[in-house]
């Protein structure tokens, strides 16, 4: 077996469970039954300092990203990364927004790390095949 295959494999292994454990289950916390503090009242002492108004931490405003290119789908890794940022982003986000792809809308984080680990790879491998299941080259 080559080294792509089992650097892929590795990969994708990673991303099944990297998608595995992000998903939560919903359901109540256990109560315990160990006996709580002391209840008797102690007098707090105060230490504490004027308070001041705090400002928000001011953020950028984050930029929309761009239209995914026409040929998004069929986007060889080659060309995937030769694309800004940005455009890279908007191409995962054309991908796994397709019908069968086991990201979902919250994997595209996921998803892109996958792809551009990838696409270091095997530049002559679609990205979509890469992150919807498509056949790895031997």
């Amino acid at each position: 077996m080559s080294a792509h295959v089992r650097i892929a494999a590795a990969v994708l292994i990673l991303v099944g469970v990297l998608v595995g454990c992000s998903r939560t289950t919903t359901g109540t916390v256990a109560m315990t039954t160990e006996p709580g503090a002391s209840k008797t009242s102690r007098t707090p002492t105060s230490t504490s300092r004027p308070s001041t108004p705090r400002s928000s931490p001011t953020t950028s405003p984050r930029t929309p990203n761009p239209n995914a290119p026409a040929d998004s789908l069929t986007m060889t890794c080659e060309q995937y990364n030769d694309l800004d940022a940005a455009t890279q982003q908007a191409v995962i986000d054309e991908i796994v927004n397709q019908e069968g792809s086991v990201f979902g809308g919250q994997g595209a984080d996921i998803a892109k790390t996958l792809a551009d680990a990838m696409c270091q790879l095997l530049p002559t491998t679609t990205v979509s095949d890469i992150l919807l299941g498509g056949g790895i080259p031997g």
